[in-house]
């Protein structure tokens, strides 16, 4: 692991003060080093290539007609082998704020998706969006056409999932105050507080969401970043506990154990 870099670097690819961005895939294969976009969520449609697409720990193959979703803050890196075509989405929550329901949307989108051959629809839709966005129309626009962007995906087969959209809102707004707590704030109990609910029904609503309790999501946030560190960084165990605020390595070794049957060590040698 020592050609690791000490942390995963940032790429900022929203200029200061810009909320939406719509671009055209690189007509690139150079491979890119692992690296996150923070403060936006990016969208990305191919119609065209070949390669893999490492997001977290997990390794897809890029087969287009495909698309990708990528949440706040995370990880992930290209390895084309051939030319890509498609689309690139880049938004910031604040250009939905006129859309709240599709912004809960989100949260329900999984991390890959098919694109149908058949119906060509939601290429169609990318390639008046990126028309409107060189031509710099009202944000106004833009973003009624993101809405519809994001409502067209969602009701690809794969991405439909039947979550009652008022328990979905309350979920999005968990999810988010655990991104940004999840370092000190480790208990249902905390969260609920916060939102106003109770912990019972904080649960109700992991559940409806995602299957799983509210403790699990919050585990779930600390795990994805420890496989970052351990995965994309020369970061020691030591240092990697010190940075999720364990109180010691043990305890890091422990926790790690329990949700991948491995040691971070293992697990790192694994990869």
């Amino acid at each position: 692991m020592e050609s690791k870099q000490k942390a995963i670097g940032n790429k900022n690819k929203i200029e200061k003060g810009q909320i939406l961005k719509v671009s055209k895939m690189k007509p690139v294969i150079k491979p890119t080093k692992p690296h996150r976009h923070e403060g936006y969520h990016e969208l990305i449609y191919l119609s065209k290539g070949a390669g893999q697409h490492t997001v977290g720990d997990q390794v897809y193959e890029v087969l287009p007609p495909m698309g990708f979703y990528l949440n706040l803050g995370q990880v992930h890196c290209w390895n084309f082998s051939r030319i890509p075509e498609g689309y690139v989405v880049l938004f910031k929550e604040e250009v939905l704020s006129g859309y709240p329901k599709a912004l809960a949307r989100l949260f329900g989108m999984n991390e890959t998706f098919r694109l149908s051959e058949e119906d060509p629809s939601v290429m169609q839709l990318l390639d008046i969006f990126y028309a409107d966005y060189q031509r710099e129309e009202p944000l106004e626009v833009l973003a009624a056409q993101l809405n519809s962007l994001i409502y067209k995906t969602i009701q690809l087969p794969q991405n439909r999932k039947r979550v009652p959209p008022t328990l979905l809102d309350e979920f999005v707004r968990f999810k988010k105050l655990v991104r940004q707590n999840y370092l000190q704030l480790k208990t249902a109990e905390a969260y609920a507080k916060i939102m106003h609910i109770s912990s019972r029904k904080l649960n109700h609503i992991c559940q409806a969401a995602t299957g799983s309790n509210a403790v699990d999501v919050i585990r779930e946030c600390v795990l994805i970043e420890s496989k970052n560190l351990l995965t994309h960084t020369g970061l020691q165990v030591t240092e990697i506990a010190y940075q999720l605020n364990f109180s010691d390595a043990s305890n890091f070794v422990k926790f790690f154990k329990a949700q991948t049957t491995l040691t971070p060590t293992e697990y790192r040698a694994k990869l």
